[in-house]
């Protein structure tokens, strides 16, 4: 079932730039320009992708990309398959990626039970990557969705200044979407007491997918198999409680975090975490320039749903952003300058 298939034509995505220690979401917003115009040094290329809703023309520097190493962060006990569309495209421009299955955290098709490791273990994992890339390439980009998202801003909390920026999919500091339970607020009886020791999250529709023929191949999906392109059929206790701990060491922890350039892209209608979480990083990502882009017609799942074009396009451009930069520019905030 191809992911291109026919859909009414979404409004664009809102853009905006928070500036630095701007505390609040509503207020002090600069609208960022839909193209970023750079001049560039050195050999360049024209790179164009194209879809039904987009166009994008990006200028890219081959030998800047080749030094730039992203490591991609799938979500909670799933596979790299959720990121794929936008590996696809980094890839194809000379990126080094590296697609991280962290034991413990990720699917495990091999294993008739999936068993969580600690979250320390997990931030672990990224931290001795990030180290390894570090030695071999001159920028590190953290690109995570979901859980992967959050896993990313842990790692940036440990890590400081060896990450170069990030880009955030559907960040979930908070669940507060608009298909959670009202009873959710009983969780942590079913994470840290006995109560929970034989419950599972069951994945049900709509799946984070606001397309309905992608939902419909994800229901097929399933079917037949444990993992679909929008995670696990069924997560176990022991991974939400792990997430349930990362995230809230991320929460008391985020001013922390020293990572200069941030890319936050949300849907409006994310089922799982409203778009107060984009709140939440405005208020903590102290030390950072945080653009925020508000997807208009997709759920949470936004690399396979509705707006997947707009998210790669983002990701490319901000990806050129930070391949681009001087080596003592690195950690220092950006300014994207208006058209």
């Amino acid at each position: 079932m191809p992911l291109d298939a026919k859909r009414p034509v979404a409004p664009r995505a809102t853009a905006y730039l928070f500036p630095i220690r701007k505390t609040d979401l509503e207020i002090n917003l600069q609208v960022c320009p839909r193209r970023l115009a750079r001049q560039l040094r050195g050999e360049t290329c024209l790179v164009s992708m194209s879809a039904r809703d987009s166009f994008v023309d990006i200028q890219c520097d081959p030998l800047a990309n080749a030094r730039t190493a992203i490591v991609l962060l799938h979500g909670l006990c799933s596979t790299p398959d959720e990121l794929r569309p936008v590996e696809s495209s980094l890839r194809s421009l000379g990126y080094a990626l590296h697609p991280l299955s962290i034991e413990g955290y990720s699917f495990d098709a091999q294993a008739d039970v999936q068993r969580a490791t600690r979250s320390v273990d997990w931030i672990d994992a990224i931290e001795r990557k990030v180290d390894a890339l570090r030695a071999t390439h001159q920028h590190v980009l953290l690109v995570g969705i979901s859980a992967g998202a959050s896993l990313a801003l842990g790692a940036a909390i440990r890590c400081g200044e060896r990450i170069d920026g990030m880009v955030l999919m559907s960040t979930a500091l908070r669940l507060d979407g608009w298909s959670i339970p009202r009873w959710h607020f009983l969780l942590p009886l079913a994470l840290y007491t006995p109560l929970g020791r034989f419950w599972k999250y069951r994945e049900r529709s709509p799946y984070g997918v606001k397309n309905e023929r992608v939902r419909a191949w994800i229901e097929r999906e399933l079917r037949t198999r444990r993992i679909s392109s929008a995670g696990s059929s069924v997560i176990g206790i022991g991974h939400l409680r792990e997430h349930d701990r990362l995230v809230r060491h991320v929460r008391r922890q985020i001013t922390q975090v020293r990572c200069g350039q941030v890319l936050a892209l949300h849907a409006r209608e994310d089922e799982v975490a409203s778009i107060a979480n984009l709140g939440i990083l405005s208020r903590g990502l102290r030390s950072a320039t945080l653009r925020c882009v508000i997807l208009d017609n997709s759920f949470h799942m936004i690399t396979i749903d509705n707006d997947r074009q707009q998210v790669i396009s983002e990701t490319v451009r901000f990806a050129a952003t930070i391949a681009r930069a001087r080596p003592e520019d690195a950690t220092r905030p950006t300014t994207f300058p208006e058209t």
